[in-house]
Parts: structure tokens; sequence; C-alpha cells
């Protein structure tokens, strides 16, 4: 599956990423076996900001807001976002960086986009599952996107 055009707004194109090596074939090949190698674990990519955006929203909504004594705020949902963000950022760079080690120039930097680019898709299963929460299930939260 070809799931790396979800962030192709940050990180380009492979052509884009190996322009720089056009000139030594052997590290052109190798640019292109590590953007393969990346498309090869897009799907499980995917799969993460899914999961921890859901998950992350879900403790707020559950675990976080069933404790006794919580005076809830907006402040609290704004920590479990940017939670959201720096885990999922944090989480998908150290797996991408154990899956595909970088070994080339430029290598560290796509996959940092990457995960920055994860970790906002996160950010926005966070907000679609906030929303659906707050007007459909019930919770001791604070209603941010009550309608």
């Amino acid at each position: 599956m070809k799931l790396l055009e979800l962030y192709k707004w940050l990180i380009g194109t492979v052509s884009d990423f190996s322009k720089p090596f056009r000139e030594n074939e052997e590290l052109l090949n190798e640019a292109r076996k590590f953007w393969r190698s990346l498309e090869g674990y897009s799907l499980f990519i995917v799969f993460l900001f899914i999961f921890l955006g859901a998950v992350l929203a879900v403790t707020y909504y559950t675990y976080w807001n069933n404790k006794p004594g919580r005076h809830y705020k907006p402040k609290d949902w704004l920590i479990y976002l940017l939670a959201t963000f720096i885990i999922c950022f944090l989480v998908t760079f150290g797996i991408e960086y154990l899956l595909c080690p970088p070994h080339l120039s430029g290598a560290v930097s796509l996959e940092l986009k990457i995960a920055f680019g994860n970790a906002l898709y996160s950010v926005g299963i966070y907000l679609i599952v906030s929303f659906i929460w707050c007007n459909l299930l019930p919770t001791n939260a604070y209603r941010i996107f009550k309608i």
C-alpha cells in the first residue's frame, strides 16, 4: 500500500527525497530502498496515529474523568491533546527509527517529518473522538464540543 501519500504534503515524493543522490547510483538505489522500506511499514504507521489518538481520547473521557474530586476544565482537555501529539510523535519516530534505520543524509529528517505528520493526524483523531464523545456518550468531562 502506498499510504505515504497521506504525508505527501509534508515529505514530498520519492523523487524529491532521492534528488540529492542522483549523481551517485549506489546512493540513489539506497535512497529508493529506504523509501520502499518506509512504505512497507506505512500501514502500521497509519494504524499508529489512529490507535494513539483514539486511545488517548478515550482515556481522557473515561479513566481520567472518573477520578473523584476532579474539577473538569478545558485545560485538562488541552493537556491531553498536547500529550497525544507528543506521545504519537515520539512513538512514531522511535518505531520508524528502529524499523528503518537511517543510513543516508536526510533520512532522519524524513522520519521526523513523518512522525510530525502522524502526530498531527493523531490530534485530528483526538478531536473527532472528542466531538463524538461530547455529543453522544456520557462523561464527567468538560464538554468542549457540545452542540
